[in-house]
C-alpha cells in the first residue's frame, strides 16, 4: 500500500539525504559537492513543509517536491523502482505540474518522464526542461 504524507521537521535528515541522491550522482566536479550539500541543507531547512513523503505501508521510500507548478524533486529508493509507484504518482500529480527540470545526465529519469507524457522543451548548460505533451 502506497500513501503520501506531508513532511515534518523531524523528517529533515531524510529529505536532505534523498534530495542529495537526486543531485550528487550527476555532479562531475567534486569541488562543487560541498557547495551542493550546503545548498540542499539550506533549501530543505526552509522548505521542508513543501515536501511530500512517499510511504510503502509505514516505511518512507521516497519524496517529491512541487514548487510553482514545477516538479523540483522526485526520488524513490532503488528497491522500489520499476514497480509502477512513480507512474502512479505521476498520474496523481500531473494536474499540479507543468514542467520538470532534470539533469541531462539522468537518462533514466528523462526516459521515465517521457514515458509519463512529458516532452523535451528546453536545454541549458546541465539540465533539460520537460513539459506536458499534448
Amino acid at each position: 500500500m502506497i500513501r503520501y504524507k506531508k513532511a515534518k521537521a523531524k523528517n529533515k535528515p531524510m529529505l536532505i539525504e534523498y534530495k542529495l541522491l537526486t543531485i550528487i550522482p550527476y555532479t562531475k566536479d567534486d569541488s562543487k559537492k560541498l557547495e551542493i550539500i550546503a545548498y540542499v541543507n539550506n533549501m530543505v531547512s526552509k522548505n521542508y513543509k513543501d515536501f511530500t513523503i512517499i510511504y510503502h505501508f509505514f516505511k518512507p521510500i521516497g519524496i517529491y517536491l512541487i514548487k510553482d507548478k514545477e516538479l523540483d524533486t522526485l526520488f524513490i529508493c532503488e528497491k522500489y523502482r520499476n514497480k509502477g509507484i512513480g507512474s502512479k504518482l505521476m498520474k496523481n500529480i500531473q494536474d499540479k505540474i507543468e514542467t520538470i527540470k532534470v539533469k541531462k545526465e539522468n537518462k533514466k529519469a528523462i526516459k521515465f518522464y517521457k514515458q509519463n507524457g512529458f516532452v523535451k522543451e528546453e536545454r541549458n548548460k546541465d539540465s533539460l526542461i520537460l513539459r506536458k505533451g499534448d
